[in-house]
């Protein structure tokens, strides 16, 4: 589980700073904004995985291992496939907050 929990703490540290990236890029280029859903929700979402990987700390077992592996790949195949998908809804999601 000490895998976990640093493979965990590296993406949460990496998503992070592309939120913090894509904040400054915002001034420059209006379309950056849409990136920020996404990476909003990744960002709670592998908050819940480190989470979880720290409650089951003490019970180490290659299962869990993988499975937290498993959920963690999980969204970024999702988000890869369906990158037009999710920049529209983050699209729609920034109009209706404007308007």
């Amino acid at each position: 589980m000490n895998k976990l929990l640093k493979i965990a703490q590296v993406l949460i540290f990496t998503v992070l700073l592309l939120t913090i990236g894509v904040f400054i890029w915002q001034f420059f280029n209006p379309y950056a904004r849409l990136m920020l859903i996404p990476l909003g929700i990744l960002s709670i979402y592998y908050l819940l995985i480190y989470s979880f990987a720290r409650l089951l700390q003490h019970q180490t077992s290659k299962m869990w291992m993988y499975v937290g592996i498993l959920f963690i790949i999980i969204p970024l195949i999702a988000f890869s496939m369906a990158y037009q998908q999710i920049m529209e809804f983050s699209m729609q999601i920034l109009n209706s907050f404007t308007n």
